[in-house]
């Protein structure tokens, strides 16, 4: 876990950069700057209004009395991909968009959740529940 938190602020900065200068060279820093501000608003945007899709969702599953797994997992996704949209950077904006891809952020939480119950039927992972 601590290599992994080491990569993360050591090593996407750098990756970022690297980038950054391959990509001014192959279309020039005005078109670099253009991009990466370009990348944000239409981040922006797209995370105001999936924001807002998963809301009126989680709000129409509570009111059928259906637990919001699904709008839940929506909103966290959308909460980690805003700061990474945020995060000037071809790469960050890349995973950033890619949580805003449904079937993208669904495949992700099946594979965490999957990774969860074998933790769990392992003995590795034990959730107790408030009475």
């Amino acid at each position: 876990m601590a290599l992994l938190i080491f990569a993360v602020l050591f090593g996407l900065p750098i990756l970022e950069v690297a980038v950054f200068l391959k990509a001014a060279d192959a279309i020039g820093w005005l078109n670099v700057i253009f991009m990466t501000i370009l990348t944000a608003v239409a981040g922006t945007a797209i995370i105001r209004w999936q924001g807002l899709a998963a809301i009126r969702e989680l709000q129409r599953t509570v009111a059928d009395g259906r637990p919001p797994v699904a709008p839940a997992v929506d909103g966290v996704f959308l909460l980690l991909a805003a700061p990474l949209m945020m995060t000037p950077g071809f790469v960050t904006d890349t995973l950033g968009f890619l949580l805003l891809v449904p079937p993208v952020r669904h495949a992700i939480a099946r594979w965490a959740l999957g990774k969860l119950k074998r933790s769990m039927d392992n003995g590795r992972v034990t959730i107790i529940r408030p009475r």
